[in-house]
């Protein structure tokens, strides 16, 4: 899945970004492989996507950061020197957000498995997790072969919190990273269509779980060594979707 516009019009070349993937997608729907499904949330702050790139385009019309409000490690304030002064709470408490509760009812009723939610800009690819987990490096590792965007990210001092993706990765998805664009105007259209075709050939590795074992007789004397044979099975969804964004009830 692709997730763009979180922070609205602050952000919007990612909203720019998203259309012009999703226009694409439908003139070359092929390039979804047969057992995939692809789904593209374009905005998921249109409150803030309507004031356009300003700085009260960042938060939602109840004035909260999205990007803070989900609720895995939520806090009311950001800690570290390097925190932006951007305007924009982390709500009233975690998942206090129409727009937070629908896009995680949507994930989970979807099982979404790989995900990257679009940002911009400069400071590179941050993989889910604190400390990251393997697979959403795997995945940022990945992605950085393939353009240029920084990994590991630049660090600036501040300690994230209440971070879409850190609950995807908390919550079923195998794999889910923020990709920072180099710039807060430009699509990087070329670069991004590269990271679609490796986010639609990703496969994420699921470590094996070992059978239990049966308990059994021995005989007076005897040694038994158990043997264990291990299989691990992924089989992929197979549909070919692109969505509308999901609704979401209008702030008051």
């Amino acid at each position: 899945m692709i997730i763009a516009g979180i922070h609205g019009g602050a952000e919007g070349n990612t909203i720019a970004l998203a259309d012009q993937l999703i226009a694409y997608l439908r003139q070359n729907p092929q390039a979804v492989p047969h057992g995939y499904t692809l789904y593209i949330l374009r905005s998921l702050n249109p409150d803030g996507e309507v004031l356009g790139n300003v700085p009260g385009g960042r938060p939602n019309a109840n004035g909260v950061d999205l990007n803070r409000n989900f609720d895995v490690g939520w806090q009311a304030d950001l800690k570290g020197n390097g925190c932006s002064s951007a305007p924009g709470t982390a709500g009233a408490g975690p998942g206090s957000e129409p727009e937070t509760r629908a896009l995680k009812g949507f994930l989970q009723a979807s099982q979404v498995e790989v995900l990257i939610s679009y940002h911009s800009a400069y400071l590179g690819i941050f993989p889910s997790g604190d400390p990251a987990r393997p697979e959403s490096v795997r995945l940022a590792e990945a992605i950085h072969d393939i353009s240029n965007y920084p990994y590991p990210p630049v660090r600036n001092g501040c300690e994230y919190a209440g971070t879409l993706v850190d609950w995807a990765a908390s919550n079923g998805v195998k794999a889910a990273v923020d990709v920072e664009l180099n710039s807060d105007v430009d699509t990087e259209f070329e670069t991004n269509l590269r990271v679609l075709s490796l986010l639609l050939s990703f496969e994420p590795q699921i470590p094996p779980t070992l059978p239990a074992i049966t308990p059994f007789d021995t005989l007076p004397g005897q040694t038994i060594t158990p043997t264990i044979g291990v299989t691990s099975t992924i089989t992929p969804t197979v549909k070919l979707r692109i969505p509308r964004t999901p609704e979401i009830p209008p702030n008051p």
